[in-house]
């Protein structure tokens, strides 16, 4: 696994662009965009220095065709992540035209309306990993790169007694999965049938999870 360095941000908002432009979820937020991609790849490169600096953010190589983010309750620091996120805010407040940044804030409040941010609630009560985001290029995919990102985040999780959270919003991703360990412990479908939260867990090996 490799670092990410602050030179590879463009390519890296490149990459969740071409990986995130037609998820269901993502789609929602964009509609209505003049220049939906050209916006989302902006978008991407204002919140990446935030994920570089609130999560694990890990790719496979120098050719950045994979991403893994993720991150540790327990070391998480939620303040931390809205003051960086308002700070890029302001520095890249004259990179996306304000009427689109206003289309896709009010997106996002119908979206949030329909997502259960604190699902994991219901099943887990103590420390736990979240993964809140994988991208493998296209291209790459089939050639066991997912294993490659996952099994760092599992191997330390299985070491350290953590149960995985993650959520997906395309069906086809649950068997992925689950091959892996997850177990979809709940599906919860937007009101307007968009799209589906499908949320999964993945026990610790060994030890006992707090779950």
């Amino acid at each position: 696994m490799t670092k990410i360095h602050m030179e590879q941000y463009p390519r890296l908002a490149k990459l969740l662009t071409d990986c995130f432009f037609e998820d269901r979820l993502v789609s929602g937020q964009i509609r209505g965009i003049e220049e939906p991609e050209i916006f989302l790849e902006k978008l991407f490169l204002m919140q990446i220095p935030v994920f570089d600096k609130t999560c694990e953010m890990n790719t496979l190589d120098d050719n950045l065709d994979s991403l893994i983010i993720g991150y540790e309750k327990k070391k998480f620091n939620q303040t931390k992540l809205i003051l960086l996120s308002i700070f890029y805010q302001l520095k890249f407040r004259n990179e996306l035209n304000g009427s689109d940044l206003k289309i896709y804030k009010e997106n996002g409040k119908a979206v949030l309306r329909d997502l259960d941010l604190k699902w994991y609630k219901e099943f887990i009560k103590g420390n736990y990993y979240y993964i809140k985001a994988i991208a493998i290029k296209k291209g790459s995919r089939g050639k066991g790169v997912f294993r490659q990102l996952i099994t760092p985040v599992v191997d330390y999780c299985n070491e350290n007694s953590l149960p995985i959270i993650l959520e997906t919003n395309t069906s086809e991703n649950v068997p992925v999965y689950r091959h892996f360990g997850f177990e979809l412990v709940k599906t919860i479908k937007n009101k307007g049938g968009d799209f589906c939260q499908y949320c999964l867990i993945r026990k610790p090996e060994t030890g006992q999870p707090d779950i």
